[in-house]
């Protein structure tokens, strides 16, 4: 695992455990400790993974409230829930639908990928559109794309996005034909103007990865 500092109170944990795999990625883990409460973007593969951002908090931030966000359902991005269960755990109401109609048997599928004992653990907190802490400077929203339940989080503060598995080198991934969707998520992520974007995989990035992943998504659309 490597840390990163990001912007003024931001930290990203990237985990390598996939790979040399079948997916051959890095993973990106983003914390942010707010004013109130620290807030942790995806959960990654299991307890074991946590327990190393658990430590690191514990030994470097003031003791708060932690808030967990599921930027989407896939098994790479929730199984660590079960670490949190006491917490709040945010994520969009399709990514409720998902986890409870195809997470176990991805969990019978990759099972061998667990670091720690995985129980699948449902988000608690559920939005539709958009949910702010404004106070804290944090908004997570709606943004289908690489799924149909992929929402993304928008650090104010520091203008950094951390956008999921929607963004990735060298081309986006889709779970479904949403071309409409991913377009128009694709082209409001570039009107933020955000200065940094974190990827759920691979390097932090800038826009030139998200106008790389708009085209790509144009020239299927018109295929």
């Amino acid at each position: 695992m490597k840390v990163d500092r990001i912007g003024s109170r931001g930290f990203v944990f990237t985990f390598d455990e996939l790979l040399n795999t079948e997916f051959n990625c890095t993973t990106n883990i983003y914390v942010i400790d707010g004013k109130s409460h620290i807030f942790i973007c995806d959960t990654f593969l299991g307890p074991k993974s946590m327990l190393l951002i658990k430590k690191f908090i514990d030994k470097y931030l003031k003791k708060k409230e932690i808030i967990i966000f599921n930027s989407h359902s896939d098994w790479d991005h929730i199984w660590g829930n079960c670490f949190f269960k006491e917490q709040l755990i945010i994520a969009h109401e399709n990514t409720i639908k998902n986890i409870e109609k195809n997470a176990q048997v991805e969990l019978n599928k990759y099972r061998n990928y667990c670091q720690g004992k995985v129980s699948i653990c449902l988000p608690n907190i559920i939005f539709t559109d958009k949910i702010h802490f404004y106070e804290e400077g944090i908004e997570f929203i709606y943004s289908p794309g690489h799924t149909n339940d992929s929402a993304s989080c928008i650090d104010r503060v520091d203008n950094i996005l951390f956008a999921g598995d929607n963004v990735e080198s060298p081309n986006p991934y889709l779970n479904s034909n949403n071309f409409d969707e991913y377009e128009r998520t694709l082209t409001n992520y570039i009107f933020m103007e955000v200065k940094r974007i974190i990827p759920g995989h691979g390097e932090i990035t800038d826009y030139d990865l998200v106008i790389k992943n708009l085209n790509y998504i144009k020239k299927l659309k018109s295929m």
